[in-house]
């Protein structure tokens, strides 16, 4: 706005000497009317790219990999940087494609032979009825020993023993090479036995402290909601049984849909999750202001890489008022002059007038963008300058 005022005064200035040049002549001119006058808007603007976008991973982690440097130009579709963990990823890919695959085998089986569905329905309850007894034998009680079984407490116990007698016999070992320099192999060989003997033993006295301690809180709830989850599971696999009875092969071809949309639903969460380690171009362009690095912790959502496309240039003003904007259409020519190259006018054409306002020191403002038809090889992101919208 400071510029725009700068060189309001100067074409006032300007208007003024010449009027006074005009008023010296010996011949009078015919007077301009001000129907006949029609002055040019001015404005500040700024450089950009006519396109760009910051690319940012949808999850959190820490980079792997960083596939691309400041400068180099990218295509749509091309790895940029990945995080760790992708293997982790890609075996839980690799599981729900398999399953996806069985669930496609099983439910097209099914579309043309409807054999052993009953079968495998009483199967599923005998498996289910199964998982429940089993969740109620070893259900944990309040103010009892996690473990009831003699056997198996005599077991731990005899485990912290053993583990005792091969910490002691390690010590001992170990202690023959008290006078024996660090690097003698033989002694690093008696500390890693007597360090493994160590760990073995802390084993051992928390498996038994843990089956003769009774359950706190949160193992009575666990225990408590396993019982019920495999009761659950063993009811609905009775009332399945029950449905199949009835009709079983369209109930039973039914369930093997389910599953299907289920595993491909599985396998599309886990391609998502896969791809998320992956940061790919959004955008053919230019990598600008790559900062990122491998091993650096990044936060889901947060840009990482700016992607710009320098094919064209445009400039955005958004220094018109609600009583300029008016004069502006798309299509119109403009001329642009950037503060950083005075000696160059650039063509240009407006293209886009955003409809929604902004508010600035009280002034109700409007963004127009313009299409420059020329560029140089010096012009750079951000530079400012004027705009005239020429009528």
């Amino acid at each position: 706005m400071k510029k725009f005022l700068l060189i309001l005064v100067l074409i006032t200035t300007s208007a003024l000497l010449l009027t006074a040049c005009g008023a010296k002549s010996a011949e009078p001119t015919a007077p301009v009317s001000e129907a006949s006058y029609s002055p040019s808007l001015i404005v500040e603007g700024r450089l950009q790219p006519v396109n760009s976008l910051e690319h940012s991973f949808s999850v959190s982690g820490q980079v792997a990999q960083v596939l691309v440097k400041n400068g180099e130009e990218v295509k749509e579709g091309q790895p940029l940087a990945t995080l760790q963990d992708t293997s982790a990823a890609e075996l839980a890919f690799e599981n729900a494609k398999a399953e996806a695959l069985s669930a496609q085998q099983t439910y097209d089986q099914l579309k043309d032979s409807s054999d052993l569905t009953l079968a495998q329905a009483e199967l599923e309850v005998a498996n289910t009825k199964q998982e429940y007894d089993k969740k109620v034998w070893y259900q944990v009680k309040k103010n009892q020993p996690r473990e009831t079984n003699e056997d198996v407490i005599n077991a731990a116990r005899a485990a912290v023993t053993l583990a005792e007698d091969k910490v002691s016999d390690a010590e001992d070992r170990y202690n023959d090479f008290v006078e024996t320099d660090d690097s003698d192999p033989l002694k690093a060989a008696a500390l890693s036995t007597l360090s493994n003997a160590r760990l073995n033993l802390k084993q051992a006295q928390l498996n038994l402290n843990n089956y003769i301690n009774p359950p706190n809180a949160q193992d009575l709830a666990i225990s408590d909601a396993e019982v019920a989850v495999a009761k659950a599971n063993y009811e609905e696999a009775l009332r399945q049984l029950e449905k199949l009875q009835t009709n079983p092969v369209s109930d039973e071809l039914a369930m093997a849909e389910a599953r299907l949309n289920s595993a491909k639903a599985a396998l599309a969460s886990a391609q998502s999750q896969l791809d998320a380690l992956t940061l790919t171009a959004a955008i053919d362009g230019t990598v600008v202001d790559l900062t990122l690095q491998p091993g650096q912790k990044i936060s889901a959502g947060e840009t990482v890489i700016v992607l710009a496309d320098f094919s064209d240039w445009v400039v955005k003003t958004d220094n018109l008022s609600e009583t300029e904007v008016t004069s502006i259409e798309t299509g119109q020519k403009a001329s642009v002059v950037l503060d950083a190259l005075p000696d160059k006018t650039l063509e240009g054409e407006v293209t886009y007038i955003n409809s929604l306002f902004e508010e600035k020191r009280g002034d109700i403002t409007y963004t127009v963008t313009i299409l420059l038809k020329q560029t140089d090889p010096l012009m750079r992101w951000g530079m400012t300058g004027s705009v005239e919208f020429l009528p």
